[in-house]
């Protein structure tokens, strides 16, 4: 039986458009909640997202941060650095393709010297590729 993530999403501008989205229902075969402590002056500290590296399982990933300042990072092998400067949302194959086709792991980087950061992160994933 699928495990099932609901996400409702409304974006305002203030003094503008608000752009409501329905809510929708995502289907998954499993999810994962990773809670992760990233060191100050950690660099590429290595968070595994899935068991495999088939694409096309990760449908949904959401990456938030006790602190947006000084954190970083990199998919899998990549050289492409992401600045985790706000709440990451992202929702479908499609979404995920932008990062990687098999996001397998995620390495954190903090700049900060003087403060850990805790990194939170909801993944649902087909366990069944």
């Amino acid at each position: 039986m699928p495990e099932k993530i609901v996400y409702t999403l409304n974006v305002q501008v203030a003094g503008g458009p608000k752009l409501p989205a329905p809510t929708i229902t995502l289907e998954v075969d499993a999810y994962d909640k990773i809670l992760v402590n990233i060191e100050k002056s950690a660099s590429d500290k290595t968070v595994e997202l899935q068991p495999s590296t088939t694409a096309g399982q990760v449908q949904f990933l959401m990456i938030t941060a006790s602190d947006y300042k000084s954190l970083s990072y990199k998919v899998n092998s990549g050289s492409d650095i992401f600045q985790l400067d706000a709440p990451h949302l992202l929702i479908g194959k499609g979404a995920i393709k932008m990062l990687d086709e098999a996001p397998a792991q995620l390495l954190f980087s903090n700049s900060s010297s003087t403060q850990d950061a805790a990194i939170e992160i909801l993944v649902g994933r087909d366990a069944t590729p």
